[in-house]
């Protein structure tokens, strides 16, 4: 990896991608994803791509999915249940009311669902479906652990030159524990977020890990960044 300050600009080049990054003296400046155009501090641009992107977009196309403006939706094609939860920019709810209700619009009869939402603190609000834009569904247990997730992780783990094992649970990935090993020695224990932790915006990112005995603990990672994370964290 080779690092470049340009300008009051960061740039790392790796040899699966170049990230530039403004660095705090240029905290004014601002970069623009190529394909969402949100702006943002830092752009990645990954190995055979021509457009530099956010961390989101990035996030998105190494998981072949398509970049670019989105809305903050993942509800299900479904009526929700009470007792689902559901994630917005602002907190985490539960649907505690869930029914149908016939509506007249524009002189014809819809039917509509509406839902009564609880906060963590207790506060309630009453939201119709199609209002529920900036509303996601959390997965249910740890559906979004897969076992695709579980041979990518490994797969990682192997590329970066790590020693690992498992405790054979990928069937129920609650009680799933990988142990990795660093160039150093050390010991790191890794396990899959629960939903309640899952970020659409981040789909690869399913991970953590605790490193024995200091307990220090990594930010919820993709395979691939918590690899490199384990490699590459200092004594």
């Amino acid at each position: 990896m080779s690092v470049g300050r340009h300008f009051g600009v960061v740039i790392s080049r790796m040899p699966r991608m170049t990230y530039a990054a403004t660095v705090l003296a240029s905290q004014d400046c601002r970069f623009v994803c190529s394909t969402c155009y949100s702006n943002c501090w830092g752009i990645h641009r990954p190995h055979g791509e021509t457009v530099w992107m956010c961390w989101r977009c990035t996030d998105l196309k190494d998981n072949g999915l398509v970049p670019g403006p989105r809305l903050f939706h993942t509800q299900p094609p479904r009526q929700l249940r009470v007792g689902e939860q559901l994630r917005s920019p602002e907190a985490v709810w539960t649907v505690t009311s869930s029914e149908r209700v016939e509506t007249r619009e524009d002189g014809a009869h819809q039917h509509a669902c509406v839902y009564v939402l609880t906060r963590d603190d207790g506060h309630t609000e009453e939201w119709r479906g199609n209002d529920m834009v900036d509303f996601h569904l959390i997965p249910a247990e740890f559906d979004h652990i897969t076992r695709d997730r579980c041979n990518e992780l490994t797969s990682m783990l192997t590329a970066a030159g790590l020693s690992w094992e498992d405790n054979g649970r990928q069937n129920t990935p609650r009680c799933l524990k990988y142990t990795a090993a660093d160039p150093r020695g050390r010991q790191w224990s890794i396990r899959p977020v629960a939903g309640i932790d899952f970020d659409p915006w981040q789909p690869s990112s399913l991970w953590r890990a605790v490193r024995a005995p200091s307990r220090h603990q990594s930010p919820v990672l993709s395979a691939r960044a918590l690899a490199d994370h384990i490699r590459e964290t200092p004594a």
